[in-house]
């Protein structure tokens, strides 16, 4: 007698089969991840593997703590790309302009703002005791110091009444620079001032502003390329009436961030030396990191944060909003809100996170004085005819041959940082080109081919159990 077992492929079935497939899938995928661990290059893994129990936990271990040691080796690495990622070394600025493309700065003189202020008030004020302590109150104001606020609202409800804003106020009643710049020599030739100096509007207010490009288009056809110093001298008066002031007198290099003022009275010769330092742009070592500096034309740290402070107080510096010809999202403040940009206090108040650029330039200047009577006495014909009271001559001199200029070498690169990093990593893990193939093989090829062996088994498959006989 015989009977056959049969099944109508019910659910417990298919379920042991499902089951079986699925053990084969992961008893081939072990099989090649086991053998793959057997033959590796990696340092200690094919021990991972052992017959005994003690040597897999002591490999373990070792492998653990070398993996640890390649870490914290790597974050040393790149903690020093980050931190040192080039050398400075001196270049001789002497024999060559490949660096500092205008070695003598922009030279600007500002007449004070308090003339301004009369000329302005002696137009449009008829009252003037009221409005005597506004120039002095406008001039306050330009260089951020603490002014009264009846002051401040009586200057804005002048303008106001008028309807004229600041910038146009000072642009207006400012003299051309012709009236301030009287007499222009570049080493031993006599140039035209008014091609040199031009009215702009600046952070200290309305300006004659001398651009070393002009200085260069001029002068290129008659002075040499290299000078061990380049003189400058200028003759200024700053005069309202029978009035005399003083003028404020800067100069100022292309991203030289912290600029101090300096302020020359009539009557005087000033002999100023001035020597730079610069570490300039340098395309070899240009995003070595990212967000370290930045690069953009016209950008400084001093633009950055007043850009902050206008953001944080809501409205555009007039001065600044004149300058800048971009679209402004920001009013122009009134003169009664200028305190908040031009103030110190918002520095603390507020966290503007703004780079330096990465051209930077640090000057030192020393500045001496003394009587204009002294120059009586010379035959230089650039003094001929000189009314002395209310003149004031400035003798620049830029001393090249003591300036020094740094060019950035990298140390380290992205090609240098991968070749350290993958030292590190072979030292400790064994992890090298033939290590990287013999995981793609793994990945790419083993473990495909397991899978797919395991799937050619069909688990729809009828499953006929055997015939048993009695």
């Amino acid at each position: 007698m015989s009977r056959r077992l049969a099944t109508d492929g019910t659910p417990s079935l298919r379920s042991r089969c499902d089951s079986i497939v699925s053990n084969m899938r992961k008893s081939t995928m072990s099989q090649a991840i086991k053998q793959y661990f057997k033959t590796t290059t990696l340092h200690g893994f094919k021990y991972l593997y052992s017959a005994y129990y003690v040597d897999r936990v002591g490999w373990l271990l070792c492998c653990c703590a070398s993996a640890c040691c390649a870490g914290v080796l790597c974050a040393v690495l790149w903690e020093r790309f980050l931190e040192v990622p080039a050398l400075l070394t001196l270049w001789d600025n002497t024999g060559s302009d490949e660096y500092i493309e205008e070695k003598v700065p922009a030279v600007v003189v500002c007449p004070p703002t308090e003339s301004i202020a009369e000329l302005f008030l002696d137009k449009i004020s008829p009252n003037k005791t009221e409005t005597e302590r506004i120039p002095i109150t406008l001039a306050r104001l330009l260089t951020g110091k603490s002014t009264a606020k009846d002051q401040l609202l009586l200057l804005n409800d002048l303008l106001v009444s008028n309807n004229i804003t600041l910038p146009e106020v000072m642009m207006n009643y400012t003299p051309s620079c012709n009236e301030h710049t009287k007499k222009c020599r570049y080493e031993e030739y006599m140039v035209p001032c008014e091609q040199l100096f031009k009215k702009e509007i600046t952070t200290w207010g309305i300006c004659c502003v001398m651009r070393p490009k002009r200085l260069k288009r001029i002068t290129q056809a008659f002075v040499p390329r290299m000078h061990q110093t380049h003189t400058l001298n200028l003759l200024l008066q700053c005069t309202h009436g029978s009035r005399l002031y003083g003028c404020q007198f800067i100069t100022i290099y292309e991203s030289e961030e912290y600029v101090q003022s300096n302020t020359l009275l009539p009557g005087y010769y000033y002999m100023a030396q001035l020597r730079f330092t610069a570490i300039p742009e340098n395309p070899a070592t240009e995003n070595l990191v990212e967000n370290t500096c930045v690069s953009d034309k016209g950008y400084s740290r001093t633009l950055c944060m007043l850009k902050c402070a206008e953001r944080w107080c809501g409205c555009s510096d007039p001065l600044h909003f004149a300058m800048d010809k971009s679209k402004k999202k920001l009013p122009m403040c009134p003169i009664t809100s200028m305190g908040c940009l031009r103030a110190s206090e918002y520095k603390d108040n507020i966290t503007c996170n703004c780079l330096p650029p990465c051209k930077k330039i640090t000057t030192y200047m020393v500045l001496e004085s003394s009587p204009m009577n002294v120059v009586k006495q010379t035959i230089d014909p650039f003094y001929d005819g000189i009314n002395v009271t209310p003149s004031i001559v400035v003798n620049l001199r830029v001393n090249v041959g003591h300036s020094r200029i740094f060019v950035l070498n990298p140390t380290e690169t992205w090609l240098t940082l991968l070749s350290s990093l993958g030292g590190v990593f072979n030292m400790f893990l064994g992890v090298g080109l033939f290590s990287a193939l013999e995981f793609l093989f793994l990945v790419l090829v083993k473990l495909p081919i397991g899978i797919k062996r395991s799937s050619e088994i069909d688990p729809t498959t009828t499953y006929h159990p055997p015939v048993v006989h009695y």
